[in-house]
């Protein structure tokens, strides 16, 4: 067994794959013809991909999932509590800040209070 370029190895992989132009994907058929190495790499990448041209069987999904993709998209959002509001998770940076700021003024205030 010969080791390949990476540049043939790689169009094979292209053309078994169809991710050619079609100008690109005619060229490439011309190109394997005259070379033997590169119809044998396309050999092998057609014979990877063989499980994978095999049709999936049909699954239905199940009732409720439409059902579901049609709640999220189309019902109203039910209003939240206001602490459920103060507790979002893009307001915590902000929140934080306040809780800080309440502490920096009873640490002043007590300063204030209890020092002589």
């Amino acid at each position: 067994m010969t080791v390949l370029s990476e540049e043939k190895s790689l169009l094979a992989a292209e053309l078994a794959l169809g991710l050619l132009t079609p100008e690109d994907h005619a060229r490439a058929l011309r190109a394997a013809e005259a070379d033997p190495e590169l119809r044998e790499e396309l050999a092998r990448w057609q014979h990877r991909l063989v499980p994978y041209l095999e049709p999936a069987p049909e699954v239905s999904p199940p009732a409720r999932s439409f059902a579901a993709i049609e709640a999220r998209l189309f019902e109203e959002p039910k209003p939240q509590s206001l602490w459920a509001r103060i507790m979002a998770p893009e307001l915590r940076g902000w929140l934080m800040l306040a809780v800080l700021a309440k502490l920096g003024v009873l640490v002043l205030l007590a300063y204030a209070l209890f020092s002589p």
